[in-house]
């Protein structure tokens, strides 16, 4: 399952830095944690991400660009003051045309046994 959000043509204009991304990202943050915790097994103690930060951000010949966004997936247990967070992320592509562009993104559940 992958999640795509429309850009305005001049919301994001290619190239850009990893804060204007973040920034950028910061007005999608709602859908992209619905998408992320849409995708847990385990609902349980209130999941929300937070700490959002950026690596691996790459611009490809093909007008394309492509990284990494990194967050935290909290959870407030609900008999106690306890809390507990893991560390993630999605892969995104943001794939630019003359009419639109769009970013691209899956998350993937990751699952020790």
């Amino acid at each position: 399952m992958t999640i795509r959000i429309p850009i305005e043509k001049d919301d994001l204009i290619i190239p850009f830095t990893d804060q204007d991304l973040l920034r950028f990202i910061g007005g999608y943050r709602r859908q992209i944690n619905d998408y992320v915790i849409g995708q847990l097994e385990d609902q349980d103690d209130g999941p929300h991400l937070s700490d959002f930060s950026i690596s691996r951000l790459l611009f490809h010949a093909d007008n394309t660009c492509s990284f990494r966004l990194h967050f935290k997936i909290d959870r407030q247990f609900c008999c106690s003051d306890m809390l507990s967070c893991q560390m993630d992320y999605m892969d995104f592509i943001v794939n630019k045309s003359d009419e639109d562009t769009t970013l691209t993104g899956a998350y993937t559940t990751w699952t020790i046994q």
